[in-house]
């Protein structure tokens, strides 16, 4: 068993322990193919429920590259596929080093506020989940994660059907156009957001 199966099965059972755990939609990630997950954002435990909830792939997250100067912490991260990027003008690099992770076969996983949300509020998309998704010809599972983050409450991870953005492949788009896109997609993840939180 390699790290990052262990570390998942580790995350897991932290979320069975500490919290009442509830994956639904989980047949709506496919085995084989580009794909990207993206998430609402409101606490740290956030990546760890959403890794813990897909068992079969691995995913290719992205984080602030700030995480990565605690040197313990960015040698773990590295190991768990965590790809750094520089929340306000990622480079070149950077973007081909994302691209280059779903053509692999990684799912990428993505929050498309760029920053913890807290409460019931959601920010504005950025223009990344839409470029990355078009760029790689990936489909997007929306996935909401519902929770108030206390110990032994209810955690739930609800992943909607994927959604195609096939309709913008090949074509030359401006940032406020991905940006317009990838909050559409972040309009599904509010929406289901407050429907399962009832």
């Amino acid at each position: 068993m390699n790290f990052y199966k262990f570390a998942i099965y580790l995350f897991r059972g932290f979320c069975k322990i500490f919290f009442r755990y509830e994956i639904i939609g989980a047949e709506n990630i496919p085995k084989e193919g580009n794909l990207v997950i993206a998430s609402n954002h409101k606490s740290n435990f956030d990546p760890v429920f959403l890794a813990a909830s897909i068992l079969n792939r691995e995913i290719a997250a992205v984080a602030k590259k700030e995480l990565f100067d605690i040197k313990i912490l960015g040698f773990i991260l590295k190991k768990l596929n965590v790809i750094p990027i520089n929340r306000d003008k990622p480079d070149v690099s950077t973007v081909k080093n994302i691209l280059k992770a779903i053509k692999n076969g990684y799912v990428l996983g993505i929050f498309p506020e760029g920053k913890r949300i807290k409460g019931n509020e959601f920010g504005d998309a950025k223009a990344g989940l839409a470029l990355f998704a078009i760029k790689s010809k990936a489909d997007v599972v929306p996935i909401s994660i519902i929770s108030n983050y206390k110990i032994f409450s209810k955690a739930v991870v609800y992943m909607g059907e994927p959604i195609s953005l096939e309709q913008y492949y090949g074509k030359k788009l401006s940032n406020e156009e991905y940006e317009k896109i990838s909050q559409e997609i972040l309009d599904v993840i509010k929406d289901n957001y407050f429907k399962y939180s009832k």
